[in-house]
């Protein structure tokens, strides 16, 4: 059976097969204290009730949130992480693309 070269499969095969073992997450995972609002609550005297984590994100021009548990607080962390590495990594190598572009192109001109 003949595999089909890299650069050949269509680019949503190719983008899978790259973001498959990286677990992502676009967003903030944000920290806050919050007031219940219970009449007598002791988040009414000042104890807020937390610290209690959300996670932001946008989605069509909305804001959204989730409220995530304690226990699962540091893999969303690491998630969000990983997609402001991968953010990163792809503008150098964009970057990097660019700069091959322009040499490339000035080159043929001057010729």
């Amino acid at each position: 059976m003949r595999q089909t070269p890299p650069q050949r499969r269509p680019l949503r095969q190719r983008l899978q097969a790259i973001f498959r073992p990286l677990p992502i997450l676009a967003g903030s995972l944000v920290k806050q204290y919050v007031i219940c609002g219970k009449p007598g609550c002791r988040c009414q005297r000042g104890k807020k009730h937390g610290p209690l984590f959300y996670l932001y994100w946008k989605e069509q021009g909305h804001s959204r949130s989730l409220y995530v548990p304690r226990e699962k607080v540091m893999e969303i962390r690491r998630q969000i992480q990983n997609y402001r590495h991968l953010q990163k990594e792809l503008a150098k190598r964009v970057r990097r693309q660019l700069r091959a572009w322009q040499r490339n192109l000035q080159e043929e001109h001057r010729r």
